[in-house]
């Protein structure tokens, strides 16, 4: 018999998840607070958790096959924004331009959609986390 997360597991798993993105979350705001010409670190580590977090939670799918069998059209959409948000990272990352107005028009487009991305994960993804380590059979 295939080994179960725990209840106390699963808040863990969703904790961290949570505290990801409030953490991305606040961090954007720093941006938007920060003067332009000093944004460049803090792009760098919202970048780098974004990356980190997509690749913990892609890692948490594959790991676990009940996402496949009970969330394939959640994770399905997960996944597809996760390749959208990551091809953003890599253009930002390989950006070589002195237009830093449209670099940073760019960089508050993928917050925006980073943002709608995490409110579906919270809206639909979490629960249904719970209910798969919930259900008897999940």
């Amino acid at each position: 018999m295939e080994r179960r997360p725990t209840p106390q597991e699963t808040a863990d798993i969703i904790k961290i998840m949570k505290n990801d993105h409030r953490h991305i979350l606040a961090l954007f705001q720093v941006y938007l607070g920060t003067e332009a010409d000093s944004r460049q670190p803090i792009v760098d580590d919202i970048l780098q958790r974004l990356a980190d977090h997509f690749e913990w939670e892609e890692r948490l799918f594959s790991e676990d096959h009940r996402f496949q069998e009970q969330g394939t059209a959640v994770i399905r959409r997960v996944l597809l924004d996760h390749e959208e948000v990551k091809a953003m990272i890599q253009e930002l990352r390989q950006a070589e331009t002195d237009d830093d107005e449209s670099m940073d028009q760019f960089f508050e487009d993928m917050m925006q959609t980073v943002r709608v991305h995490f409110h579906g994960e919270e809206r639909d993804l979490i629960p249904l986390f719970d209910t798969m380590t919930a259900s008897p059979g999940g």
